[in-house]
């Protein structure tokens, strides 16, 4: 009993340096919590999304609570529950995709490959100076049609990535939001997260089920990151947060290469080693981050603005 108690004490203390870390660079936790779950608390590959999506529920009700609270409110409902259609299917999908593929390792190369995009477009972060769009100025009603089958296209992609990786699934539903229903970001952000309470409570229901929830790592984890997601914003405020996105991106993908066991496949494919399995994973990320330094520094000399995003406000409690 004391062993499980230590444990649960670890994993919140983890998940509190998560949800500080994710919250100050407007990120949900999951692509953080997936591969590290698997990498320190050796969850296999069905239980450590499953776990992050527990997580990733208790994210999604506090941030909506805190944007319901701001003025004017960013969360537009209606667009919220639209696409909560198909996200919510897309999550059982997602799980029952997962669920499907029985190799562990086939699994960690899905989730690194899948997630890597997400940490490459944070080293290209680059704060866009503008002043934030009115919200007076979006109407639900004047999307159109095809915009609207499009929006439920992209929110089944998400659902989808939610069950199968353990994330929020605004990676997906924060673009459909913007680009395609013409939300300002603060309230696709906002609506991302509160349409992720639909999405995440389908996909947990569903790992629930199938006996891929531990429920007492999935409670600490999300208790943890709300906590951290109090910390993150306020530290974020006194720093630059392109430079810090551009700086964890840098950290993110070690562990993504560490999952997937790329250094160990190169250097120590009988694994005998940890050391030398280290090494390679280490030489291999730097392969990956030197030359996007050296295209970064390409590009700030040209003066062109890799990947521009919204500045967002310091009352963000947590990205998608």
């Amino acid at each position: 009993m004391q062993g499980i108690l230590v444990e649960i004490l670890l994993i919140a203390s983890f998940a509190v340096a998560v949800g500080t870390i994710s919250s100050m660079v407007g990120i949900g936790g999951g692509i953080i919590n997936t591969p590290l779950l698997i990498i320190i608390f050796l969850l296999d590959a069905q239980k450590a999304p499953a776990t992050a999506l527990v997580a990733a529920l208790f994210v999604a009700m506090a941030s909506s609570v805190a944007y319901y609270r701001q003025k004017p409110r960013p969360t537009i409902f209606k667009a919220g529950l639209f696409l909560a259609i198909t996200t919510i299917p897309g999550s059982l999908v997602g799980v029952a995709l997962r669920e499907l593929i029985t190799s562990d390792y086939v699994l960690r190369v899905i989730f690194g490959v899948s997630l890597f995009p997400v940490a490459l477009k944070m080293l290209f972060a680059r704060k866009k100076k503008g002043v934030r769009e009115e919200l007076a100025l979006f109407d639900f009603s004047d999307v159109s049609k095809n915009r609207l089958a499009l929006s439920l296209v992209g929110g089944f992609v998400g659902g989808i990535a939610a069950g199968m990786l353990g994330i929020g699934g605004g990676a997906v539903v924060v673009p459909v939001l913007t680009i395609l229903m013409g939300l300002p970001i603060h309230a696709a952000v906002a609506t991302s997260m509160f349409t992720m309470i639909f999405t995440a409570t389908a996909g947990t229901a569903r790992n629930f089920v199938g006996g891929h929830v531990d429920p007492f790592y999935g409670i600490a984890l999300g208790i943890g990151m709300v906590v951290g997601a109090q910390i993150g914003p306020k530290i974020a405020c006194r720093i630059n947060a392109a430079q810090l996105k551009q700086a964890f991106g840098l950290v993110l993908v070690f562990p993504l290469i560490k999952m997937m066991k790329l250094g160990q496949m190169w250097l120590d494919p009988q694994n005998q080693s940890f050391t030398v399995a280290t090494i390679g994973d280490i030489i291999i990320w730097l392969g990956i981050i030197i030359p996007i330094a050296v295209i970064r520094i390409w590009l700030a000399r040209k003066d062109i603005a890799p990947l521009p995003e919204t500045e967002e406000p310091c009352d963000i409690p947590l990205g998608p």
